[in-house]
């Protein structure tokens, strides 16, 4: 018994395999929370639009497991499903939003709180009110909302996607999917609600009552969120837009000049607009190493045992056993 589970698990990619290990189980029990509050909460639903985004993303799930199977050469298909990662991780992201507080209520807030408090001698995000205008407030809002195509679509990873550079794409692509769940590890362990929830008695005036389009826009994607969210240690926007930046150096020299001042001017935002605290931001910088160095092993391991099932790696992926993008024997499948 004990093979053919194996043989079904390694049908998956590594990313896919760790993705549906955080997202069934968060996704049902969002679905768990998401009816018992349509049905017994007279205020309303907690989670807004939670059932009917889990409700879409299963069936695009569905629908791409169908495809490949239909069409399992359609080279369309393949490139899609290396680049379908970072959705699959926005979507965990979001369920996990709306159930940490129930999976672990042992919040580490007020010690983060403390912790910035000790080595600055007050709290950063309320130190910054003092600079707080609208003007600015739409500025850090668009920095902040730059971490969509920094980390979440990251377009370090297409450009090497579009310039055919398998092995880096791959290293790349993987690298910035295994920080995100290393993140969400954390944010399971260590569940921390971001100063503007936490320290929310200590702001004078609130963020996103007057603004343009990008504080109207970041406005709409908060209220999205639980009003009991977690998930500000470590920052992944620290730590995703880090590891980019170590990529680009190593692959895009050039593209590097391009995201480095938008990296630096996002982890500014993220104080300014209350997000996250600074020790958040230094577990994030010491996160990115981890999936740096853990990322390609990991990667290895699992597709050289994908090639001993019979089934095909992921592009560009370098085998535990070889120096070179491997070369699968002939008769290898892919998965679904």
């Amino acid at each position: 018994m004990r093979w053919p589970a194996l043989r079904w698990i390694f049908r998956l990619r590594p990313e896919e395999a760790i993705g549906a290990v955080f997202l069934i189980p968060t996704s049902l029990l969002a679905v768990v929370l998401g009816i018992h509050q349509v049905t017994v909460t007279p205020l309303g639903i907690r989670c807004p639009g939670s059932l009917v985004r889990l409700g879409v993303a299963g069936a695009l799930v569905l629908l791409l497991a169908w495809a490949l199977r239909v069409w399992p050469r359609s080279l369309l298909l393949a490139r899609l499903r290396e680049t379908l990662p970072s959705v699959w991780g926005l979507l965990t992201y979001m369920s996990l939003h709306e159930t940490i507080a129930v999976i672990n209520p042992h919040d580490i807030h007020g010690a983060l709180a403390r912790i910035d408090g000790f080595i600055f001698g007050v709290q950063p995000s309320v130190w910054a009110e003092s600079f707080v205008n609208p003007t600015l407030t739409e500025v850090m809002q668009l920095f902040y909302l730059n971490f969509i195509w920094l980390g979440m679509v990251p377009a370090t990873s297409l450009l090497l996607l579009i310039q055919g550079r398998r092995t880096e794409f791959r290293r790349a692509t993987m690298g910035i999917v295994l920080c995100f769940y290393l993140g969400y590890v954390m944010y399971l362990a260590f569940p921390a609600a971001p100063p503007r929830l936490a320290l929310a008695g200590r702001f004078a005036q609130p963020l996103g009552v007057e603004g343009g389009a990008f504080t109207g826009l970041a406005s709409r994607m908060f209220a999205a969120l639980p009003l009991d969210s977690r998930g500000a240690f470590p920052s992944l926007h620290a730590a995703v837009s880090l590891l980019v930046v170590i990529y680009a150096w190593r692959y895009l020299r050039a593209w590097l000049f391009v995201i480095a001042p938008f990296v630096a001017a996002l982890w500014v935002s993220t104080i300014y607009l209350r997000h996250h605290y600074v020790i958040d931001l230094v577990a994030g910088w010491v996160l990115a190493p981890i999936a740096l160095v853990l990322a390609p092993r990991l990667d290895a391991w699992w597709a050289t045992r994908q090639v001993r099932f019979g089934y095909e790696p992921a592009w560009g992926v370098t085998l535990e056993r070889q120096g070179g993008a491997p070369s699968p024997p002939a008769g290898v499948r892919n998965g679904p």
